[in-house]
């Protein structure tokens, strides 16, 4: 957007004539620079990293592992400039994405969704002050992994499960629940407690990313990969027959946004017809098509039979998804996800056998009063993954900077050029918003984090109001318990 481009452009203005004097650093590095203008700006990244990305100074590569020690601060290694500490030792160890609570500004406690196989947790509350080794507990179970977790605009929790039938469930006054809630029936979705209601209008998928707006408008993905020709997973979109207006949280469940509406589907196709939508056509202008599907005998609808039938495009394991908060201030709705793809091996190693590389997709839905929908999306590529970065799962936008953080969830064996194997932790990489210039993709990346403990990987990372703070997950950690770490020293300014 306007605000965010002019201060890229600025800082471009700045590279540029820092290159020019890094250029005399010596008769190797001219030589260098002189063929290779891409590794030159690489450098400049890394020298003016301060005041890019708000770190000192990136990692160099990945962390080499195996770490076991007890102390979950020291399983990760940052960027110089950003500490460490532990924040509850007491959580799950598949502790997967989070919220804060009851905001981002102030939060008192986190809100976790657990991605175990077994339904006992799946939802737990940590008190962010608390006791790093009691400040957990379990608040829901009953779901089968669950996974992407949101805080809504009227006060209540959405969480959701991460199989082919997996359901959306909104909780009222999550940490008022003092007695654990027990979803006795995923299909019909009976729970014991009458404050966690399954959201049967949003439909049945594999839930990951799933960014609320405003008035209840929801994008969800489907995290599905591709099958032997049938596409990989769906862009989806709710629209609340009763959309929120403020006024205050919602206790009443009847009155929320997820009781009723429309969903739509993702299927692009550039031309005015929108007839050449299939294999191909991922990124370009396309329409959101109804979904008119007949619900199950419990109510259920399930999205995977509409995509097949409405050919809708698919893309290889949609995951996480966020929406730009300062496109949201000017009035656009931006939504960036990641597609995972697919990796064998840890980063740069010599021995790879799938090397699809994983992707970040932006889409903005812009309002048309011709669309049958009411908007037009457009999808757009803005970080293609490579060697090093890859397999992406969760992502968080920093607030007031315009940067994406990239999380990694992939292989960790690297075989090396001489036949040797080393073990390479997963990292945690961040985007600089796209400038002025005249592609759609970021201007450059650098690498913020990487796991030492590699059995284990970074999950759930969500920033708070400031931009300072971000709070992240070490899932299923090599000494068998969750690490809820807190990472400071980012700089804004």
């Amino acid at each position: 957007m306007k605000a965010t481009k002019m201060r890229v452009c600025s800082l471009s203005v700045m590279l540029a004539a820092a290159s020019l004097v890094g250029l005399r650093a010596g008769d190797h590095d001219v030589e260098v620079t002189r063929k290779d203008f891409g590794l030159r700006v690489q450098r400049q990244l890394w020298a003016h990293s301060e005041q890019l990305f708000g770190v000192t100074k990136p990692l160099p590569e990945s962390a080499l592992g195996p770490f076991t020690g007890l102390d979950s601060s020291a399983a990760v290694t940052v960027a110089e400039g950003l500490t460490v500490t532990v924040v509850s030792n007491a959580t799950h160890p598949e502790n997967d994405m989070m919220v804060l609570w009851p905001n981002d500004e102030n939060p008192t406690h986190a809100i976790i969704a657990v991605e175990g196989d077994t339904s006992d947790p799946c939802v737990q509350v940590v008190d962010l002050n608390g006791n790093p080794n009691s400040n957990a507990r379990t608040i829901l179970s009953g779901l089968t992994r669950s996974d992407p977790i949101r805080r809504t605009p009227w006060g209540t929790v959405v969480v959701g499960e991460e199989v082919e039938d997996g359901g959306l469930y909104e909780i009222f006054d999550p940490v008022g629940i003092q007695t654990v809630v027990q979803v006795t029936d995923r299909a019909t979705g009976a729970t014991t407690d009458n404050r966690v209601v399954k959201r049967k209008a949003v439909g049945l998928l594999a839930w990951e990313g799933n960014p609320v707006l405003q008035d209840g408008t929801m994008y969800y993905g489907d995290e599905l990969r591709p099958s032997q020709g049938t596409a990989g997973g769906g862009i989806f979109k709710f629209v609340p027959d009763q959309p929120y207006l403020g006024g205050g949280p919602i206790t009443n469940s009847t009155l929320s946004p997820f009781a009723s509406g429309k969903i739509y589907g993702l299927r692009l196709g550039t031309n005015s017809g929108n007839t050449d939508y299939g294999q191909g056509a991922e990124i370009g202008k396309g329409i959101w098509v109804l979904i008119d599907a007949i619900p199950d005998a419990n109510g259920n609808i399930g999205l995977r039979a509409a995509q097949a039938a409405l050919k809708l495009t698919g893309y290889y394991r949609p995951e996480d998804m966020e929406q730009d908060p300062i496109a949201k201030a000017e009035g656009v709705t931006r939504l960036c996800w990641t597609n995972t793809g697919r990796m064998s091996n840890g980063g740069n190693s010599v021995v790879e056998a799938a090397a699809n590389y994983g992707e970040v997709l932006c889409l903005v839905d812009a309002p048309s009063a011709s669309a049958e929908s009411g908007a037009v999306p457009q999808v757009t590529r803005f970080f293609g993954g490579d060697p090093d970065a890859n397999h992406f799962d969760n992502i968080a936008f920093q607030p007031s900077t315009g940067r994406l953080v990239v999380l990694e969830d992939g292989g960790v064996e690297v075989v090396k050029g001489n036949g040797q194997t080393e073990l390479r932790g997963n990292d945690v990489w961040m985007l600089l918003p796209d400038g002025a210039d005249r592609d759609v993709q970021s201007d450059g990346v650098i690498r913020i984090l990487s796991v030492r403990d590699t059995s284990a990987e970074p999950t759930g990372i969500v920033f708070d109001a400031s931009g300072e703070n971000a709070y992240l997950h070490i899932q299923h950690r090599s000494i068998g318990f969750g690490a809820l770490l807190k990472i400071s020293g980012f700089k804004v300014k």
